[in-house]
This record gives structure tokens, sequence and C-alpha cells, in this order.
């Protein structure tokens, strides 16, 4: 499905990110896998012991240097996964500027906007490229006490958008809207509010698995979907219909 195609996945050893990325690598894909988790590259090859094609960067994309540095010797890039971000409570004080919400935004949205920015023009050498952002079911209800992270996810949509209508039909740029998925970054909340008052309010009564979720990234990033553009697909399990 990716046989020569080179696929940059952000957040790439996150509980999504994780079997997206082995997903990726069984269809024959070079992925450049970036993550600033010290230890993301073993954990990767940990959990896929056949990583030939992997390459990995610990990197924040905190600037154009770190960006430049991920694209590398790669003169055709095919797609992007953005799948990196926080997820930090606010409080709406003083201080929650810049403590909180400008590192959620530079870590949700700013960085991949700095990312694009940098490989933007070896995706148009490719036969129509792919884009997916991770959004959140916190952009469709709202996150209370989110309000930053619910932001940051909104602005992702806007950007969704904004280079599906500038890009197409060069670049394809779509995005996913995970609802209550069992990695780490809902447990807080789950924990708050108590798994059975969670799942009560999933019509399909149970969490969503990452890679339910990296399954759908997927089907963005491929053929399959070459007639997709702008959208925004919700992996909630019905949440938001409810």
């Amino acid at each position: 499905m990716f046989e020569g195609k080179s696929i940059v996945v952000t957040g790439a050893s996150g509980g999504i990110g994780v079997p997206l990325v082995r997903r990726l690598l069984l269809n024959g894909a070079r992925v450049v896998a970036v993550d600033s988790n010290p230890n993301g590259e073993e954990i990767l090859k940990d959990a896929i012991p056949n990583s030939a094609g992997l390459i990995y960067h610990r990197s924040k994309i905190e600037d154009e240097a770190a960006c430049l540095s991920i694209l590398g010797k790669e003169t055709k890039v095919y797609g992007l996964a953005h799948l990196a971000g926080i997820f930090e409570p606010d409080n709406m004080k003083p201080g929650d500027v810049e403590n909180i919400y400008d590192p959620v935004m530079e870590a949700n949205i700013r960085n991949v906007y700095r990312l694009y920015s940098i490989i933007r023009e070896a995706m148009l050498r490719e036969n129509s490229a792919r884009v997916v952002l991770v959004s959140s079911l916190a952009f469709q209800r709202g996150a209370p006490g989110h309000t930053a992270y619910s932001a940051a996810k909104g602005a992702l949509v806007g950007m969704t958008r904004s280079l599906a209508r500038k890009e197409a039909p060069k670049i394809l740029v779509n995005a996913v809207a995970p609802g209550f998925i069992d990695t780490n970054m809902p447990q807080k909340i789950i924990a708050k509010r108590g798994i059975q008052n969670v799942i009560g309010e999933i019509p399909m009564m149970r969490l969503g698995t990452p890679d339910e979720t990296a399954g759908v990234i997927q089907f963005l990033l491929g053929p399959d979907s070459s007639y997709v553009n702008g959208q925004v697909i919700n992996v909630d399990g019905g949440i938001v219909c409810n």
C-alpha cells in the first residue's frame, strides 16, 4: 500500500502512534517517527520487532532547525500524521497563559504548522500526498477544565479545512477526532468521573482501542481515501451523535 513512500508521524511512541507506525511499516512505508520521549525509539522497537524502514527523531519540533533535521535527506514526503500533543488542565487563573495556554498551543498546533511549512515542498513533489491531523472530542463538546486544549484541537480543525481547500488536489488534508481511547491521555478524567460513568456516555459501551484509531488514520493516508478531503472523522463510539 505504501511501498516506496515516506510518512512522517509525530507523537510516534504514544498510545496511538505505536499501532499506527506498526501498520505503516507492515504496509511498506518508510516511517520518519518523531517524538520527544527519550525512550521513544526503544518503545517502538520493542513493540515492532521488524522495524526495518523506521527512522527515529527525538524532537519537540521546537524550531525550524528541528524540522529541517526531521526532513533530512527526504526529497519527497508522501504523508504527515500529526499525533503529538499534550493534555493539560487549566483553571483560568493568572499565570495560566504562560504556564499552560502557551505550552499547550505550542505542542498541539504551532509545532505542526511549523513542521508542515518545512516539509510542504517535499510533499508537493508526491502524487496526491496526505496530511492527517489528530483533533479531539474536546473540540466537539468542550472539555471542562481543559480550555486551552479544547481551543488547540479546534484550531487543528480550522487548519485542516483551510489547508484542504488550499492544497487540493496535490495534498489531501483530513483530521480524526478521537473520543475516549484506551491510552494514557484520558486516564485522569476516567479516574475522576469513574469508568462506568464514562462508558455510559458511549453508545458502544466501551473505550476505543488505539489500533481502531490508527486504522482510521491509515485509511486517510491510504489510496482508498482519494476523494476524501477537509473532513473530520469522529472516532468516539458514537458520543457526538448520542
